[in-house]
């Protein structure tokens, strides 16, 4: 009797450890499974977030070529205005420069005869500005 409960014994220990060995299989399976899900979501949370970022460096790109095309755009206008301001001021200085001869061409004639003829037919056309 004692070698049959021993035996019996035996048994439900073994049916008790396949049982656990069971349990402890499928929750396993399950956490895997669980595990798997989730790493699924962060993967496609991942992707998202990568194009997401992607998305934002383009608007950025183009927020800072924008802002450079005006920064130029504006640059090139101030350009445009100094070369106008300064070729008014060459003007302005060539017709007084020009005056400044036909005013004095008697003196210039009379000290230096040579630079008076050079400069006479430099400026015999009529001035801009008169």
């Amino acid at each position: 009797m004692a070698f049959e409960e021993q035996k019996q014994l035996k048994e439900q220990l073994k049916k008790d450890e396949e049982r656990m060995e069971q349990e402890f299989k499928q929750k396993m399976m399950e956490k895997f499974r669980e595990d798997e899900r989730l790493e699924q979501m962060n993967a496609q949370k991942r992707r998202m977030k990568e194009l997401e970022h992607k998305k934002e460096v383009e608007r950025l790109w183009q927020e800072k070529l924008q802002i450079y095309r005006a920064q130029r755009d504006e640059e090139l206008v101030e350009k445009a205005r100094v070369e106008e301001e300064e070729r008014r001021k060459a003007e302005i200085i060539q017709f007084e420069k020009e005056k400044l001869l036909r005013e004095n061409s008697e003196l210039l004639e009379k000290y230096h005869p040579k630079a008076a003829a050079i400069e006479k037919t430099k400026y015999s056309s009529k001035a801009k500005f008169a």
